[in-house]
């Protein structure tokens, strides 16, 4: 069995392995549900990103930057091994920006992006000496110089732009399309109109410009499209008399969650972009590149086991029903996303299941009508490709409490997230004199 880009995945005597240890064992060991995050994958897939674009920096003597969405998993073991590699953060939060302090990103290596930042969340920003405030809208600039007066402080922005390119992916993580919310429209001339806006304020510095056209993409055309229209914009900005030192792609990069189909890699990310900013050489100054990966680094790198706790057989489907639900992993519900789903016990009798958690909805559900290994009560269910937009995204509906994590090497197996108790549930709740 292959589990296409998850190197941390073997079978060994028919046994599920993670970084060498068996998933059924963990199972056991930490209870479930448990999600199980790879070191060396995370490792793997971040280092395709430094070796993939090194020779930018190599051959235009500028900086490349890796700022890891957070939003994507904001697990503090995972950000401060990111940070220990070199990595930065991309940050929507005040929130993730204390998880990006704590974990000792560098402030020049943070950008903080979002359409709606609060004023308590700026004066963070510029406190903590960020690289860029992404500019969202007029408004969004005026909130940023005003904080930035009333501080006595210069705050760096970037722009945020939308070039309307359809990233060909799911509608609900499409993000540079004139009908989503995010970005200044180039087309219109609102982009520059807020640009020169910026140009006349005292108290923001213009540094780069910023985009980001969805999450998923599993083809490289629209990152080319995205590109070439963003380096255009420089040089049209140029022509004005205005300089970018940084141009910030944003991420998006897809991962193979269908198993059967091969999708683009760092690699081909990074053929197709710098192709495009080189051609760009003679009319400009090239400028630093930052990208904002989240999915391509961490989501292969996870894994979400469940417990089969009860086994039904209907007049349409077989369920499997386990102990790990909706709220422990929410992307089927909200996007009817699809992830490969294995037994950890692997039988050489295979059957049609359906999978589902024990939550009151219908939308409770992981896979429909799989092809699985036989499986019987007690099994371990494993549900890949969770690493991104899992734990990030869990929630306590129906009074659960979310699960532990755990990270695996070759080395070891570390607990990294305590498993929510029922008093952790009612942690913060207050119940007034009256009702005591």
């Amino acid at each position: 069995m292959e589990f296409l880009g998850n190197e941390m995945l073997t079978v060994k005597d028919g046994k599920l392995k993670i970084d060498g240890h068996d998933a059924g064992e963990l199972a056991k060991m930490y209870e479930t549900p448990l999600y199980v995050m790879s070191e060396t994958q995370t490792v793997k897939n971040f280092e395709r990103y430094v070796e993939s674009f090194k020779e930018y920096s190599e051959k235009t003597g500028k900086e490349t930057i890796f700022s890891f969405a957070y939003k994507a998993n904001t697990n503090l073991a995972l950000t401060k091994l990111l940070s220990k590699l070199g990595c930065g953060a991309d940050i929507v939060s005040a929130g993730e920006l204390y998880i990006a302090k704590i974990s000792n990103v560098p402030s020049e290596k943070i950008v903080f992006n979002g359409n709606c930042k609060l004023k308590e969340e700026i004066k963070m920003g510029i406190e903590t000496k960020i690289r860029a405030f992404n500019v969202d809208s007029i408004s969004d600039l005026i909130l940023i110089n005003e904080t930035a007066k009333e501080m006595g402080k210069i705050a760096n922005v970037a722009f945020r732009v939308n070039p309307n390119v359809d990233p060909k992916t799911h509608p609900k993580i499409s993000t540079g399309m004139k009908k989503n919310k995010f970005g200044l429209d180039i087309e219109s001339g609102i982009a520059l109109q807020t640009i020169k806006m910026a140009e006349k304020m005292e108290n923001v510095k213009i540094v780069g410009i910023h985009c980001h056209i969805g999450s998923q993409l599993t083809e490289i055309s629209p990152f080319v499209e995205e590109t070439r229209k963003i380096m255009d914009f420089v040089v049209l900005l140029k022509n004005e008399g205005i300089n970018i030192n940084d141009v910030n792609l944003g991420g998006g990069l897809g991962i193979p969650y269908d198993k059967q189909k091969v999708i683009p890699v760092q690699k081909d990310l990074a053929k197709a972009i710098l192709s495009v900013i080189y051609e760009y050489e003679s009319k400009i100054e090239l400028p630093n590149l930052i990208l904002e990966p989240g999915r391509s680094i961490v989501a292969t790198s996870g894994v979400l086991l469940g417990t089969v706790k009860h086994i039904k057989d209907t007049p349409v489907a077989k369920w499997i029903m386990i102990d790990a639900g909706m709220n422990d992993m929410m992307r089927p519900a909200i996007y009817e996303a699809y992830h490969e789903i294995t037994s950890c016990t692997l039988r050489s009798e295979k059957e049609v299941v359906s999978i589902a958690g024990g939550l009151c909805e219908s939308s409770d559900v992981f896979g429909k009508d799989r092809e699985l290994s036989k499986i019987e009560v007690n099994d371990t269910i494993a549900i890949l490709d969770v690493g991104a937009y899992g734990i990030s995204m869990a929630n306590n509906y129906n009074s659960r409490g979310k699960p532990a994590m755990v990270l695996t090497s070759e080395k070891e197996v570390s607990i990294i997230r305590e498993r929510e108790t029922l008093a952790d549930l009612i942690s913060k709740d207050i119940v007034p004199n009256h009702l005591l």
